[in-house]
């Protein structure tokens, strides 16, 4: 009988301290999970950030750029390799199409291709550049 007591009591002991610490480990995961949340809060803030200055910086980068061209104004002479990229460059800020740029300048398909695809690389999206089957069907 006396064993019985002792096994009740050490039962009765074990739960409580089980209770106690099940209860202290619920409490630290809350305190854990809600530390997570702040810390995942600050990390979208800082990428919000970082994403309005690179957007910021970008526009300021691509106005700069468009006033060079703007102020660069190409010569007529086309047979300059350099003087053929510009005014394949500026026709094409303005909207022109391949395949007028390739009409007006008398240039090779291929060269203009080139020129322009160099350009959609350099800007960091090669994968809006055109293909030579698409130059060729535009041409």
């Amino acid at each position: 009988m006396l064993h019985v007591q002792i096994c009740a009591g050490l039962v009765l002991v074990v739960g409580i301290i089980w209770g106690i610490k099940s209860r202290n480990m619920t409490v630290r995961i809350r305190d854990l999970e809600r530390e997570l949340q702040q810390v995942s809060d600050m990390m979208t803030q800082m990428a919000e950030v970082q994403i309005q200055s690179f957007q910021k910086y970008s526009a300021s980068f691509e106005a700069l750029e468009e006033r060079i061209m703007e102020l660069s104004l190409p010569s007529q002479d086309t047979s300059s390799p350099l003087e053929r990229r510009h005014q394949v460059l500026a026709l094409s800020r303005q909207g022109v199409a391949l395949k007028e740029i390739v009409k007006r300048l008398k240039a090779p398909a291929g060269e203009a291709e080139v020129i322009l695809n160099l350009q959609k690389y350099m800007a960091g999206d090669p994968s809006r550049s055109l293909t030579a089957e698409q130059v060729r069907t535009h041409v």
